[in-house]
């Protein structure tokens, strides 16, 4: 079995202040760093980061509905920037068709399943919204 370290290399790219970001296949142009940049519409550092934390809140609510016989007939996992009570991560998901109970039961399993949920709640508060 081949053992593969994952790394993630990143080059300047064009005059501006972005960069060439590559791991494994995949090869993104990420734009300024800047947190608030609205003007160049670019992909930023930080919408990685978000898109790290949904991706392994949707896997970690999949298997825990799946260890916990929830049904999902549908998912949507999505995250934003809370500004209005300093530097917050709202995480939505949106399920249909189940109880209180069983939505409670998934947050906690993502909670306990999700890495990057471990690692960015120990800096950043993050709490979580159900919609249908």
């Amino acid at each position: 079995m081949i053992s593969r370290t994952p790394s993630v290399i990143a080059r300047p790219f064009g005059t501006r202040r972005q960069a060439i970001v590559s791991f494994g296949d995949t090869h993104m142009v990420i734009g300024s760093p800047m947190i608030r940049d609205t003007i160049s519409g670019l992909s930023q550092p930080n919408d990685l980061l978000l898109a790290t934390l949904v991706t392994d809140c949707t896997f970690a609510c999949q298997d825990t509905a799946q260890a916990l016989d929830i049904p999902m007939t549908s998912l949507t996992t999505t995250a934003k920037w809370n500004y209005e009570n300093g530097q917050a991560i709202i995480v939505h998901l949106s399920v249909n068709g189940l109880m209180s109970e069983q939505v409670e039961r998934l947050i906690e399993g993502i909670q306990l399943r999700a890495q990057m949920y471990k690692l960015l709640s120990q800096v950043l508060p993050i709490s979580f919204k159900m919609t249908d």
